[in-house]
Order: C-alpha cells, then structure tokens, then sequence
C-alpha cells in the first residue's frame, strides 16, 4: 500500500514519544511491504524564507516532504494552532504527489486538523491517532494553567479564557470573517470556535485510535461518540531495546527518571520524594537539562536537588543507548501530574525487565498495575512516592515479586492500522 503519515514534527530534530511511534509504525510498514512517505510540518517558522515552503529531507530511508509556513501568515495564534486554510492547497499537492491509498494523521498542531477532511475529499483512506488531548485542549494537557487537572473545555470553551488565554477576560468575541488577525475579539473568536471544530474534523475521519480506554473515554465524555473510537495500545518496535542481563534489586535501590524535564513530567516530585527519605536509593535523571523552554523549571529542580549526593543529572541519551541505562536502574520513576496515556519509556521499562513506580493517572494506571509490574501512587503527591519508594527499597519479597513484561510488538498495533488503511 502506499502510505502517507503526517506529523507536527519529526526526526532528526524532534524525537519526542509521538515521533518515535510514527517513526516505528513506518518501519513496520516497511518491513511489511507497505511504501510510505512522512510529511512533516518543519520547526524553524521564522527562517526568511518563502511564506509556504515545501521540501524534501530524507530520514532513515523514508521519503521526508517538510511543510515550513510563516507564523505571519495567520497572525491569529489560537486559530493557527488548529486551522490553516492556506495550507489545504499544499495538502493536496502532496496528496496528488504521493497518491496514498491512505493517510495516518499523528499529529496536526500548527498544521491543522482542516487536513483530515482534505485528504477524504482527496479518496484516501484517513485514520487519526489521539496521541494526547490537543483535540480538545490547547494546551494539549489538559492541566490549567494552576497544574490541576481538566475534564476539557468547560462551557464550549469559554472555560479556556482563563486558562489558555487570560489577556482575552472582558473581550467580546468577533463575528464574520476578520479571523487572521491578532487582534483580541478574533483571537477569543478562535478560541470559542476551536471545541466544535476540532470535533467536527475528528469526525471526518475513517478511524480514530486511541492507545488507551481512558483516552477514549476522556474524548467521549466530550462528545465523540464513543463507539467511533478504536483502542490500539502502543507497541514497541523490534530491537528498540535490548535486554542487559542484570541481578537486580541493587543496595542502594537505584532509581531512574528518562524523559522531558517539563512541570508535568514532574522530576521534581522524585527530588522531593528522594530528598525527603533515608532510605538506600540513588536518584539518575535522564533527561536534556539544557532545554531553553523549561529552563527556569530545570533550575528549579537543580536548586531543589541541592548537594544531595544521591540525586545526579545524567543528561539526555541517544536510541542506542537506551538498554545501557535501563540496565543501571532498579526501577523507573514516572511521576506525570498530566493524564499520560502511555509513556514509550514506561514500554522500555518494562522490555528491560525494569518495574515502574507511577502516579495514578490516565493511561499510566492501565499500563502499570499495583504490585504486579510496578507500583502506583496518587499524582502530585510527593510524600505518596516517597513512600511507594520506601516500600520497594524496604521490602525485597516485594520487589521481587513484580513482573514486568515485555510489551507486544508495534507490527500487531500495524495489523489493525491496515484493517483501517483497506477500510
């Protein structure tokens, strides 16, 4: 078949969990015999260039077409993160291109959700994954702008002023069709318009996937029929980790964090929880500390560190290295104060034979199961880590009673994709 996958971003400058599993269900395909092409929409908005450019990048042996549009194009930031009506033309150049027999939407942010239904009055086949809640929330976290948790946009969206847009309090939202530009009523505009939008691009699509029942659910309780959406959970790609043979537990217990160093990844929670207890443990966190867009959070976490000897920053590691930092931990730290759906280090954990200590949340308490492949504790509660931490460096009949699996292979989530692509 002939395959095209979309994503708001791609290797090799961006190597986030959606990127991975584009990247991994684009090798099965592969390997399956499927042609596939990857269109991404390219980072640098502010390069002087022309306003639409498209170009190709080869990656890993993968036809790469990158989409780089001007930011000034569509001044409206709101609107631009959801709908670009000027890329739709672009889309279909692509799809005149590459002729897929279907298109697999991993992410649209900046590109615009517009393009599902581009593609399905173009004849392909469309099939949409709910990596996280961005069809729901601009934020795409669905954590306010305090940290605490949201059931998505409250009263049609005018619930997300405060919190997604708090300059547009006391703006009258405007009408007709002045929406490219930054000015506030347009903006609020936008904002207002984005809940039923996005709904009704989702249900333009063929088939939607979710990779957990909690996601899922979280969009039905928004009015996406529950019943229109297919739960595929994640896979991890063949070879994406090889198993070091290690005894484990170890004295002290050495604990690990391997992801984003972001406020709702939340390594601060493992600092705290680690500084706060005397038990035999050591805290390695893995994980880019030079990254500029959470820089004052990453100095907080350092300074909150302190001279604790046990806690070291280890910095960020490459796809090769990833079986030689499983191997030097004990168990793997996930404590996320946002509804995950499931971390692809949370699968490498457990390929590794690795248990996981996470907070109760979303996705995460699907894939972590209480005392059997890991241990769960209740989110944003520093003390409740410390404790499921003190439990697994105290209790050594526990620990070894924990029985991570491996995860099955992506090639079975690209079984049920094709049922998708042939329709």
């Amino acid at each position: 078949m002939r395959l095209l996958f979309v994503v708001h971003q791609f290797f090799p400058d961006c190597q986030s969990g959606t990127e991975q599993y584009c990247l991994a269900v684009a090798r099965a395909a592969r390997a399956a015999g499927d042609t596939v092409t990857v269109l991404s929409l390219h980072w640098d908005h502010d390069r002087d260039w022309p306003a639409i450019k498209l170009f190709e990048q080869p990656y890993d042996g993968f036809r790469v077409l990158r989409l780089n549009h001007w930011r000034r194009i569509n001044a409206n930031d709101v609107l631009r993160d959801y709908e670009n009506r000027h890329l739709d033309g672009w889309f279909r150049q692509v799809l005149d291109d590459v002729r897929p027999d279907a298109v697999h939407f991993f992410h649209l942010r900046q590109l615009g959700a517009n393009l599902i239904g581009v593609a399905k009055a173009a004849g392909a086949r469309t099939v949409v994954n709910l990596m996280d809640f961005w069809y729901l929330c601009p934020r795409f976290t669905l954590l306010r702008a305090d940290g605490s948790l949201c059931g998505g946009p409250p009263d049609g969206g005018r619930g997300c002023v405060a919190c997604h847009t708090p300059e547009l309090a006391g703006t009258t939202a405007a009408t007709g069709a002045a929406m490219l530009t930054s000015d506030p009523p347009a903006r609020l505009r936008a904002l207002l318009d984005r809940p039923a939008a996005m709904l009704r691009n989702l249900a333009a699509a063929d088939t939607i996937v979710a990779p957990s029942r909690f996601l899922a659910d979280m969009f039905a309780n928004n009015g996406l029929p529950r019943e229109r959406v297919q739960v595929v959970p994640y896979g991890l790609a063949d070879g994406r980790i090889t198993p070091v043979p290690t005894a484990r537990p170890r004295t002290p217990l050495r604990l690990g964090f391997c992801g984003v160093l972001s406020p709702w990844k939340a390594p601060h929670l493992a600092i705290e929880a680690v500084r706060g207890s005397t038990a035999a443990v050591t805290l390695t966190i893995h994980g880019n500390a030079a990254e500029t867009m959470f820089a004052d959070y990453i100095a907080r976490c350092r300074n909150l560190a302190g001279m604790d000897q046990r806690i070291t920053f280890a910095g960020p590691y490459g796809e090769a290295d990833t079986g030689r930092v499983f191997a030097g931990l004990d168990a793997l730290v996930v404590p996320s104060t946002w509804y995950e759906n499931t971390p692809f280090v949370v699968l490498e954990a457990f390929a590794a034979g690795v248990p996981v200590v996470a907070s109760d949340l979303g996705g995460l308490a699907e894939v972590v199961q209480h005392e059997r492949n890991g241990l769960l504790f209740r989110a944003n509660d520093a003390i409740s880590l410390r404790a499921a931490i003190e439990r697994l460096a105290g209790d050594p009949g526990l620990y070894a009673r924990l029985q991570p699996t491996p995860p099955h292979p992506v090639a079975r989530d690209l079984q049920s994709f094709h049922t998708a692509y042939r329709g």
